[in-house]
């Protein structure tokens, strides 16, 4: 009966410090990903996965574009709203033909339209829908 416990408390001891070791390397990662990107915000470990939360990292947005489209979409509001929602409307050739001045926008700022294709968040906030 003695020699059972032993067994059992030596497991315990073994698998309380497997376990101090992953919490140890864990800690140790994020502080990698803090040093590497940027403010950690917040992380969520679910199982064996864990997510970080960053802050938000500007310089890899062109404010030249944004700042462009910024102008174009405070006088078109109703464009703007829908390429937030949807941003494939940008390559319709139907929608871009029922709003000639997006269209018209798009030829005079090449740059914007290929920014935006490549990364439309940036470009695109969806607003609170009424009652959110």
């Amino acid at each position: 009966m003695r020699r059972c416990w032993c067994s059992v408390l030596a497991a315990i001891v073994l698998s309380s410090g497997i376990a101090g070791l992953g919490a140890a390397q864990e800690a140790s990662e994020r502080s990698e990903i803090n040093l590497q990107g940027g403010k950690v915000l917040g992380s969520v470990t679910h199982g064996n996965t864990t997510v970080v939360f960053e802050a938000a990292n500007p310089t890899d947005i062109d404010s030249q574009a944004l700042t462009t489209w910024d102008s174009f979409a405070e006088e078109h509001e109703q464009i703007a709203r829908a390429l937030a929602y949807k941003p494939s409307l940008m390559n319709d050739s139907g929608y871009l033909s029922k709003h000639p001045e997006l269209s018209d926008f798009f030829q005079a700022h090449p740059e914007v339209r290929e920014a935006m294709a490549a990364n439309p968040g940036n470009f695109n906030a969806i607003p609170p829908r009424p009652g959110e």
